[in-house]
């Protein structure tokens, strides 16, 4: 029998180093916190990516101390070694989490801006989205007004990630329209 479905679904939010390296830039890893506190969002943070930092002397700072540090031994699926270690242990993990919680009303979603990763999950058929996506699901959500939405998408070209003109405008006119 299956579960009934609430109303609200409830997300898990799987990141790699990208979008959380975008974030750090614009000084806004408070975001992260801001929701999974309002917006039943679990975030994930695969050990990997948490070592990446570590590798670079980096500190990851993510502003909540119930922010979940899986780690990820076997790969259930073949996922292909151009990825990096991060990218690879997020999709695992999405993968799993995706079966499992396939009868609860949960999406599972990876966030990264690595372009092949992205593409790997799709044909898995998990949710992916990047910077730019999650900075609108922050909005959707009341984490962040339109205006600090589209103050942060208008930062974006100075910060480490690459994107076209046309995916920026695209992204603000999303923001603009809802």
């Amino acid at each position: 029998m299956k579960k009934p479905r609430s109303s609200r679904e409830e997300y898990i939010l799987i990141f790699n180093a990208t979008t959380l390296i975008v974030l750090r830039e614009l000084n806004r890893l408070d975001i992260i916190e801001k929701l999974r506190r309002t917006c039943r969002v679990k975030v994930v943070i695969p050990q990997s990516v948490e070592n990446e930092f570590l590798r670079a002397g980096v500190e990851l700072n993510v502003p909540s101390d119930e922010v979940t540090i899986e780690s990820v031994s076997i790969l259930p699926i073949d996922i292909p070694r151009s990825l990096g270690e991060g990218e690879r242990h997020a999709i695992a993990l999405a993968y799993t989490l995706t079966r499992e919680l396939s009868e609860d009303n949960v999406a599972v979603v990876v966030v990264t801006d690595d372009k092949r990763a992205r593409k790997k999950c799709r044909e898995l058929r998990i949710r992916v989205f990047g910077t730019l996506g999650l900075i609108e699901f922050a909005k959707k959500r009341g984490v962040v007004s339109k205006e600090e939405a589209l103050e942060l998408l208008k930062r974006i070209p100075d910060t480490s990630l690459y994107i076209t003109p046309e995916l920026l405008e695209e992204a603000l006119a999303k923001v603009r329209h809802q």
